[in-house]
């Protein structure tokens, strides 16, 4: 049953994407109920199957068209599988819950729009793209979903296409997704050509039996194109356009969840499960550690100086991928430590945080835009008395990724905080620069908010219905997470690093066929 559960991750969205045309002929409200209705299911079979692997603590497996990945008569993988484990589930349950979220929100939000039977479908198979990601055992896979999920957000950064804006920043996402895509296709083919398998576990065995030049070239590949598609500087100029200019549900989903299944996960995934045991960790991990001092430090002060609330939204992106990037490469840096151990679980944890922060704050971004029809924090003075409910999530939202107690952003940060300054006092310092640069982004927009009224605000209201409850979901969300921070961290996210670094049991999951 377990195996199972990991093909309806990927059947339920793609019978509902396929299925949202003949849906759509029954009228707009069929049509919103069906998407919904699709993401709800979804949602409820992510969360079985991480409370599965939590409670199991082992590596689910599902073979395509058999029932073992071996071949008749041999004793090496020659089908494509599903493999996850601890750290795959917990991508899952956050993808499939911000998905639901988004599309909740897009039923008022999207309401005066045309073409959403094209939206709703495009925002089902971006969530099949990030979901077969996050559960594939294969790179052929793995590159399959990878363009689902980035020709999905492509057209739906450019969804407005009534503006330059929405259609510049939609080409200059796809020229930019289709270098990284390249340069990930490249490392594939020169791993296929080298040993002859594209399956991540039996992968990981070949290149420990003999590690080539080759491996190590079609890593720098992999690396190259995974920072590009998650934003990391210097090379993360597509971000501040792509996300202003997409519809506010998919900047959430864009920011919570694109930047990290695309490009953090897979990154993660392909170090750990494929290259652990034939590469040297520790100069990987410097040099991830470098890309993530300058991502984190130019994506905070870029933030400071923004006039625009989503461009500030997105260049804020770009600082805690920053982080997450930090705590990666300290746990690469120092593998085999409990300084590592503890980095790497810092930055899962930040992942999944900050993939409810910013849905949040992107969310009640649009929820200003739509009442106010203008994105320009110089015009959005004295937002707090015409819209209290959206100001105090807003407030909520901004300490959190602030990192301040008692909300869920303290305990990521302070796991990455703690794991950097033990591992190399500089890094610690860098890591709290950043967090000064992002405490004055954020205390800008909210001394905005309680500034002046403007004529503009005085005719604002909270937003309603299917807008307002996303926004509270994730606000409670929040505020829950942040009272039992050290629970669960101890009891899903060291898990779920210690479960990464175990290279054997993922590879003899797949060897043994269960």
């Amino acid at each position: 049953m377990n195996g199972e559960m990991l093909s309806y991750l990927i059947i339920v969205p793609l019978f509902g994407a396929f299925s949202m045309p003949i849906v759509s002929l029954a009228g707009r409200r069929a049509r919103g109920a069906w998407a919904l209705l699709i993401s709800g299911t979804t949602l409820a079979v992510g969360s079985a199957l991480f409370y599965s692997v939590w409670k199991s603590g082992g590596v689910f497996l599902y073979t395509l068209g058999a029932k073992s990945p071996l071949g008749q008569g041999v004793n090496f993988p020659i089908r494509i599988v599903w493999e996850v484990d601890l750290f795959g589930a917990i991508m899952v349950l956050m993808v499939t819950l911000v998905s639901f979220l988004a599309v909740l929100y897009s039923l008022s939000y999207m309401k005066h729009d045309t073409g959403l039977d094209k939206y709703y479908t495009l925002i089902i198979i971006l969530e099949l793209g990030m979901l077969g990601i996050a559960i594939t055992g294969d790179l052929f896979n793995f590159y399959v979903f990878l363009e689902i999920m980035s020709i999905a957000s492509y057209a739906l950064v450019a969804f407005r296409n009534d503006t330059w804006e929405g259609i510049e920043a939609g080409i200059k996402y796809m020229f930019v997704g289709s270098i990284a895509s390249s340069l990930i296709l490249l490392g594939i083919a020169l791993l296929y050509g080298e040993y002859g398998t594209l399956t991540m576990g039996y992968l990981a065995v070949k290149l420990t039996q003999n590690p080539t030049v080759v491996g190590k070239v079609a890593l720098a590949l992999f690396i190259a194109g995974l920072l590009f598609k998650s934003g990391a500087s210097p090379v993360h100029m597509w971000l501040a356009d792509a996300h202003p200019a997409a519809p506010s549900s998919i900047s959430a989903m864009l920011s919570g969840l694109v930047i990290k299944i695309g490009g953090i996960y897979a990154l993660t995934r392909i170090l750990f499960s494929i290259y652990e045991n034939s590469v040297n960790m520790k100069a990987v991990g410097w040099i991830i550690i470098i890309f993530a001092c300058i991502t984190l430090i130019v994506g905070n002060t870029m933030a400071v100086i923004q006039t625009d609330m989503k461009r500030l939204l997105a260049y804020s992106s770009v600082g805690q991928i920053g982080y997450i990037l930090l705590g990666l490469g300290i746990g690469l840096a120092a593998y085999g430590s409990q300084t590592g151990e503890i980095a790497l679980a810092g930055a899962i944890y930040h992942t999944f945080n900050h993939a409810l922060m910013k849905a949040l704050l992107f969310l009640i971004a649009g929820a200003v835009i739509h009442q106010l029809g203008t994105r320009n924090l110089n015009e959005l003075s004295g937002l707090a008395k015409t819209m209290p409910k959206t100001t105090f999530t807003f407030l909520i939202g901004a300490a959190a990724i602030i990192g301040m107690p008692p909300l869920n952003g303290f305990a990521s940060k302070w796991l990455i905080y703690e794991s950097s300054a033990v591992f190399n006092p500089l890094l610690g310092a860098i890591a709290i620069i950043g967090t000064a640069f992002c405490t004055a982004a954020y205390i800008r927009v909210l001394y905005t908010f309680f500034g002046r009224p403007s004529e503009r605000a005085m005719e604002a209201k909270d937003p309603e219905g299917t807008m307002l409850w996303p926004i509270i979901i994730l606000t409670v969300a929040i505020i829950v997470m942040g009272l039992f921070p050290w629970q669960i961290s101890d009891k899903v996210m060291i898990p779920a690093a210690k479960a990464l670094e175990n290279q054997m049991a993922y590879v003899s999951a797949l060897l043994g066929g269960a």
